[in-house]
């Protein structure tokens, strides 16, 4: 880890009489993916909360009970540390050690969640003083006015949530027009080390000048930046009255077209259930047949049984009446002489008609089972052939209902690409009228400018960032060489643009790319952030939250946002996972490479018990009738 870094060891929910709902991180790479609604994105929003938010846990169903929350981590040298805080925010109470509840013995310091530069007792000045950051100030606004640093200006850089990660801004801010200058400000402290506490605030008198001519700059980039939008998306086309008509008929015809498509959609249904079922039934057909087969085969064996058993049973009859007609003479059993032999007794087995007796019961009942298993089997027969019968025809009805769908299923994939065509069409009219009505908004606020004061805008500025070339440069090639580690296509050149507070990429603007890209590249920043600042030896909190960075592989916008056929996701993952000095937690929906899947560190959540880990909390009881 870099000198100033915390390492995140565990968070915890604890109620009364609830269960504990933990996870533990480790050095490095942890990975927690899996199914949707299991608390990954909680996850971060817990740290978040943990880490001086002052917005409320969202109230989710599998929380009702549990009333604290615990972040364990390590300081820069290697001291644990424990922050406990009620679900509904508040103070907090900080335990040396690592704890997931209250120890005994102890009493913990109490710290307020809001940041308060005079006072040490609140979580911002005690975590930035862990990373030696207390006492900076970063500039606040163009006039050179500055504020002291709080650790939520630091959040941002290193708990990313999904929303974030695929915005179209800059990664290096929030998307607060008021904040940007804070911001860049916080950028430059993390990468050189310098704050901005030498900055000394302009004049007043040239500081009404300077805003006014920074709002009217702005509101002039803003109004360039739309008219190029408007361009892109409509061409030379301005007339509003025309586009308002277009946007009539779209509607008129998407609603023909949506019409059309549901029924459709309806008769694709119908012929797919109705396929499904022949399926089925040719399928059970299918079976019955194989266990009737399987049957024969032992009602077979059964009857040569029985043919054996009668054989037997013959041949003691036919014994037992040769003996019979034998003159009387010592018993075949035990020997004894005539005089001594009692057939009629309990103690004599040798009452040879009692044998034939016996023998002619046992030959009847064979007899009636053999019948019974000849009918049983003649059954089964006239089954299996009744089914034999059936199959062409239901066969017959599988073919004709496929050839339903081969013939419905291109009209109704064209039907949705027409629907889906217009569709865009209207967005795009919609998307060109609202940015008609926001350049003549800014064009009416620029006008209002400009009759307020009639000075030129030439006045002198602070500087937005002081950020050298030298630095931006160093930082951008970092993250070139990262993005090609990761096998991120087209990674020939990585510039700062200061215009636009972001990184262009072979020419293209990230914020320009589809959403997929764009939190790939986010979280390559992310990560460049942490990695450069532990090679310079720089302040920086030491850890990366970052949910669902990989959306390209799930939720590509268009081609050239889908990255599924490459090998990106692996190279991602196997560049994470070889520096255990950096910690990086990644919160994903799809299953990670395979180099992850077998690490310690990687957590499956299933909503399934039987499978991998229900999720952040116990699987709620079930809810009795």
């Amino acid at each position: 880890m870099t000198a100033t870094a915390l390492t995140l060891r565990h968070l915890a929910f604890t109620g009364p009489n609830k269960t504990i709902a933990d996870i533990e991180f480790g050095d490095g790479l942890n990975v927690i993916y899996g199914a949707s609604e299991t608390g990954k994105s909680f996850i971060l929003e817990s740290i978040d909360f943990m880490l001086g938010g002052g917005e409320d846990l969202r109230d989710i169903p599998e929380r009702v009970g549990y009333d604290r929350v615990w972040l364990g981590f390590e300081a820069p040298d290697g001291k644990p540390y424990t922050l406990e805080r009620a679900v509904v925010g508040g103070k907090y109470s900080l335990f040396e050690g690592l704890h997931k509840a209250v120890p005994g013995g102890v009493n913990p310091v109490v710290l307020n969640g809001k940041h308060n530069p005079q006072r040490s007792n609140n979580v911002s000045m005690f975590l930035l003083g862990l990373l030696g950051l207390s006492g900076k100030r970063i500039q606040k606004n163009a006039r050179g006015e500055t504020n002291s640093l709080s650790f939520r200006n630091l959040v941002h850089l290193c708990v990313v949530p999904e929303g974030d990660i695929q915005k179209r801004g800059s990664p290096i801010e929030t998307g607060d027009y008021l904040t940007r200058t804070p911001e860049m400000s916080v950028f430059k402290l993390l990468l050189t080390g310098v704050d901005d506490s030498a900055v000394v605030p302009v004049d007043e008198d040239r500081t009404r000048v300077a805003s006014r001519a920074a709002k009217a700059e702005v509101i002039d980039e803003l109004i360039a930046r739309y008219k190029d939008k408007l361009t892109s998306i409509v061409g030379e086309e301005d007339d509003v009255g025309e586009l308002e008509d277009q946007l009539g008929k779209l509607e008129d015809t998407l609603e023909v077209e949506r019409t059309g498509l549901q029924q459709l959609e309806f008769e694709f249904r119908e012929i797919a259930t109705r396929r499904r079922s022949y399926r089925v039934a040719i399928d059970s057909a299918d079976e019955r047949r194989a266990e009737i087969e399987e049957l024969l085969a032992r009602f077979a064996l059964l009857s040569l049984s029985y043919e054996s058993d009668l054989r037997r049973l013959e041949g003691l009859r036919e014994a037992g009446s040769l003996l019979g007609a034998l003159a009387p003479g010592r018993c075949p059993l035990c020997g004894a002489l005539p005089e001594h032999q009692h057939p009629d007794g309990d103690d004599c087995d040798g009452n040879v008609e009692l044998v034939v007796a016996a023998a002619d019961a046992e030959t009847s009942k064979i007899r009636l089972l053999a019948k019974e298993l000849q009918e049983t089997v003649a059954q089964l027969n006239e089954q299996s052939a009744a089914i034999e019968a059936s199959k062409p025809g239901l066969q017959a009805q599988f073919s004709a209902t496929d050839a339903e769908l081969s013939r419905i299923t291109p009209t109704l994939q064209g039907q949705r690409a027409t629907y889906s065509e217009f569709t865009e069409k209207r967005s795009s009219v919609a998307a060109a009228l609202s940015l008609f009505q926001s350049i003549s908004d800014l064009e009416q606020r620029k006008a209002e400018l400009e009759e307020e004061t009639s000075e030129p805008k030439t006045a002198s500025m602070q500087p937005a960032s002081g950020l050298s070339e030298s630095v931006l440069d160093q930082f951008s090639e970092h993250l070139r060489l990262l993005l090609r580690a990761w096998t991120f296509p087209e990674t020939e050149r990585v510039h700062f643009d200061r215009a636009t507070k972001d990184f262009v990429i072979s020419g293209k603007p990230r914020g320009s790319r589809g959403k997929g890209m764009r939190a790939i590249t986010h979280s390559a920043f992310n990560v460049s952030l942490l990695e450069f600042t532990k090679d310079k030896d720089l302040p920086h909190p030491g850890f990366v939250v970052l949910d669902t960075p990989l959306l390209a592989y799930r939720e590509p916008e268009h081609d050239e946002d889908d990255l599924s056929g490459t090998d990106l996701r692996d190279h991602f993952y196997e560049y994470l996972s070889k520096h255990d000095d950096r910690q990086v937690i990644i919160l994903e929906n799809d299953t990670p490479s395979n180099t992850v899947l077998s690490r310690s560190q990687t957590t499956f959540f299933t909503k399934n018990e039987q499978l991998g880990r229900y999720g952040l909390f116990p699987r709620p009881p079930a809810k009795r009738s």
